[in-house]
């Protein structure tokens, strides 16, 4: 047995024994936890609660309820925790979000060199191809993408002026819809009120070891102007992160490889900023009706890729390098309109949410490499001259309609919600890549043009998908829930979404040389989807709820646009293709869960817990042809996934509060698949006739996620100092590394790169100490004090023999700071 294989079984091994234990605390937790909870509650029944933790307020099921009132697997931020954790942006909110994976993947097959791209997942649940299988909602409104082509990316609101973040974990698809099939992440901003003056401001000053200086102003103000009539809540705000990421000029040496040639191009080039603005009017004209319009704008903008050339970097020593010949800048301004109306009918309450989301993403990347190596099978180009550029847009016009009518009575035997939807959703992905110079060394590297008069390469146009490479979405759905008390503490809950979706897909470009002849054509489909959830929970008094639900999660399919030309010929030869689908179906999915939420001790020790089971079928999957560059979506089979999550937090007296969360998500491929009538012989694919084919996935094949992942974080408040309360607090994240193979790094696989590796093992040690008096919160802080650097992505364009450019991307260095908040 190889020495791989030695230590791959041993690392199986111990994570089997990991997850035993895990499992069983889990189960305890699950089965003896309400028994314990309701012993200490008996026996301190009557202890002062004044040290008791904060009770939290969501709407998860689209009514207000406190989060241990909920029977879904729920970790809600307000922000007052994200100031005092220290979380400044998406990537922060995640590393705490026990069950969720997060990762910039802009160097990979389906990114295009932007460093905004990303991908996220809950419990497993990853895909890049077609919509997202996590819901991103601002408010009532989902604002997520759906993959078309490179330059499809998710959008994420800055962390600033928020009431609170809710992070769903599992399908919620009864009444989020279609786009939330592995979970939703919600960002749900303060509403204006009528009766009382508030007030947020924050300041942030940082800087990075070997980087460049970060700052941030934001001010939030509101009130009413009428009392009980009219009232009003606004905010602004800016944040400049700064770079750490040189862009450095090279030579290549004799083996091939980029050197340092000591020319410093741009300094910490990485740097980005933000900028936000929203404003929202609450008018009340009568007792029982509310009427919020609201406006949000936000643009981001990156000056480059914090991705780094592996050859020319040296992490451990803090030097982070690319040679790129050019920046990758990326500008990204959204609008998201909404009127909200609240009518307080005399049996239920009525909901209704108009809103409209318009971005205008757009990009340029340097494909300088990426061209090079495609055409001819170089990654570097012959000089600094030879300079190619790719220009990327994601125009979104989004429209949403959303009628919700619920019962008043909360705790009334019988509860219900029903509601319409309807959604209009227009995408367009545009793509041009311009290269002036390769006409010339595709000439004299082969003796022939690459240019002619069938393609004409306009300018050194090699890719041009403009004017219209666009996606058309339309869903009419009408869902419901009720609820009905069986007993006093156990209530069944039963849910069901139905749904007609339409997608049309158009498409139209011109001759090139890369796509073959012009080409125009448009696709369609439909369906009638339906996702039901049903939910039966035990909650023998305030302090405790269990809970087993099962729910079905559902993403619609889509269409691929054409992909010709010679050089992809031999990536679709691989998977047994002569062309590629013209559409791929929806897939959808089960899981299973049973929670548990309780409090202990005059409510100073809260548990929550949960273990799942997840069926996941016909999955959309996102192929990348290695042999050109490019990539199509097809539906693969199926996956599992299983695990769980435990969130507790102490708060034994009121100056020491600790919390703790641990994630365990095994998320595999159970059957090796092939494409389309192909079949898997137990050896290979085998179409009808002689053909041989590798498959797109084989069973075993994990999906995107760390094994187990960890947060522990103390907060202590010390003596009060001439008025003032000083305190320091402690955060830190622990994610063990992905060593089982990933679809397509194993070799096994059509179009594998296994030079690649899995996740890495990932921490970061944070700390804050400040002061908090009549307002305000003023701290120092570290971030990353080990200067850890995990190399938490790396990719390369095409895997051509030698072809040895690998990008890196890591995590923001050690870094210090200042931060000052104040609240009235």
């Amino acid at each position: 047995m190889s020495s791989r294989a030695v230590t791959d079984a041993r690392v199986t091994k111990g994570y089997t024994y990991m997850f035993r234990i895990f499992f069983r605390l889990a189960l305890a937790a699950v089965i003896g936890a309400p028994l314990l909870a309701l012993n200490a509650t008996a026996a301190t029944s009557g202890a002062s609660a004044t040290t008791g933790l904060e009770e939290i307020v969501v709407t998860a099921t689209r009514r207000e309820e406190r989060l241990q009132d909920v029977p879904v697997s729920v970790s809600a931020f307000s922000q007052e925790k994200l100031d005092v954790e220290g979380l400044k942006n998406i990537d922060d909110l995640v590393r705490l979000s026990p069950g969720v994976t997060f990762q910039r993947n802009a160097m990979s097959s389906s990114g295009n060199y932007n460093d905004e791209g990303s991908d996220i997942n809950f419990r497993g649940i990853d895909s890049t191809a077609g919509t997202s299988t996590t819901g991103i909602y601002i408010d009532d409104t989902p604002i997520q993408t759906r993959h078309i082509g490179f330059g499809s990316i998710n959008p994420f609101p800055e962390l600033f002026d928020l009431d609170r973040v809710e992070v769903l974990r599992g399908p919620q698809g009864t009444l989020f819809g279609a786009g939330a099939e592995g979970g939703v992440l919600r960002f749900i901003a303060p509403q204006p009120s009528l009766t009382t003056d508030s007030g947020y401001v924050r300041a942030d000053f940082a800087t990075t070891k070997g980087g460049d200086k970060s700052y941030e102003a934001g001010v939030a103000i509101g009130g009413p102007i009428i009392n009980d009539v009219l009232g009003f809540r606004v905010s602004a705000s800016f944040r400049r992160d700064g770079g750490w990421v040189d862009r450095v000029g090279y030579t290549v040496n004799g083996g091939g490889f980029a050197v340092n040639d000591g020319d410093l191009i741009e300094s910490k080039s990485n740097w980005s900023h933000t900028a936000s603005v929203r404003a929202a009017l609450t008018w009340k004209p009568t007792d029982n009706l509310e009427i919020t319009p609201s406006i949000f704008f936000q643009e981001l903008h990156i000056n480059d890729t914090s991705a780094y050339w592996m050859a020319l970097s040296n992490p451990g020593r803090g030097t982070y390098n690319n040679g790129n010949l050019g920046t990758n800048p990326s500008t990204d301004p959204f609008t998201l309109s909404a009127i909200k109306v609240k009518w307080d009918l005399p049996f239920a309450q009525l909901i209704s949410n108009t809103s409209y989301f318009g971005r205008d993403q757009h990009g340029l990347s340097d494909y300088s490499q990426y061209i090079v190596t495609t055409y001819l099978g170089n990654p570097y180009p012959p000089s600094r001259a030879d300079y190619a550029t790719a220009i990327f847009e994601d125009k979104q016009s989004n429209f949403y309609e959303e009628i919700r009518l619920s019962s008043i009575e909360k705790d009334a035997r019988l509860t219900w919600s029903a509601g319409l939807f309807y959604s209009h959703l227009n995408e367009n992905v545009n793509e041009s890549v311009i290269d002036p110079s390769l006409n010339g060394l595709y000439q004299a590297a082969y003796g022939v043009p690459l240019c002619n008069a069938t393609y004409p390469c306009p300018g050194g146009t090699f890719i041009d998908q403009n004017p219209i490479n666009r996606v058309v979405d339309t869903q009419i759905a009408g869902f419901g829930e009720v609820g009905f008390k069986l007993a006093d503490t156990l209530t069944a809950t039963v849910g069901l979404r139905v749904s007609h979706l339409k997608v049309l897909g158009s498409v139209a470009g011109p001759s090139e040389p890369f796509f073959g002849p012009a080409f125009t054509g448009a696709q369609s489909s439909s369906e009638n989807p339906v996702t039901p959830k049903a939910v039966l929970s035990w909650q023998p008094d305030r302090d405790n709820l269990v809970y087993v639900s099962a729910a079905k999660g559902f993403r619609p399919g889509g269409v691929n646009f054409p992909i010709g030309g010679s050089l992809c010929t031999p990536s679709l030869s691989q998977v047994g293709l002569s062309s590629i689908p013209g559409q791929y179906s929806s897939d959808s999915l089960w899981s299973y869960e049973i929670g548990t939420k309780n409090t202990f001790f005059d409510h100073k020790l809260q548990i929550d817990a949960s273990l799942y089971s997840i069926d996941w079928n016909n999955i959309q999957t996102n192929y990348y042809l290695l042999s050109c560059g490019e990539a199509f979506n097809a539906n693969l089979g199926k996956a599992k996934s299983g695990g769980g999550e435990i969130e507790t937090t102490y708060r034994p007296v009121e100056q020491f509060t600790l919390s703790f969360t641990a994630a365990y998500t095994d998320a595999k491929y159970s059957q090796t698949s092939c494409i389309g009538s192909l079949t898997w012989n137990g050896s290979q694919c085998a179409p009808v006739g002689a053909t041989r084919a590798l498959p797109l996935v084989s069973a075993g094949d994990r999906l995107l996620g760390a094994p187990w992942s960890f947060t522990a974080s103390s907060e202590v408040h010390l003596p009060d100092w001439q008025g003032r309360k000083p305190y320091i607090r402690v955060d830190y994240q622990y994610t063990t590394a992905q060593t089982a193979l990933i679809a397509r790094i194993n070799p096994g696989d059509g179009g594998s790169d296994p030079t690649l590796p899995g996740l890495p093992v990932t921490t970061n040690l944070s700390m804050r100490a400040g002061l908090r008096f009549s307002g305000f919160d003023v701290s120092l802080y570290g971030n990353n004090l080990t200067n850890a650097h995990p190399l938490v992505f790396e990719s390369r364009d095409i895997p051509f023999p030698g072809e040895n450019l690998y990008f890196g991307r890591g995590v923001r260095p050690l870094t210090f700071g200042v931060t000052g908040t104040y609240r009235y």
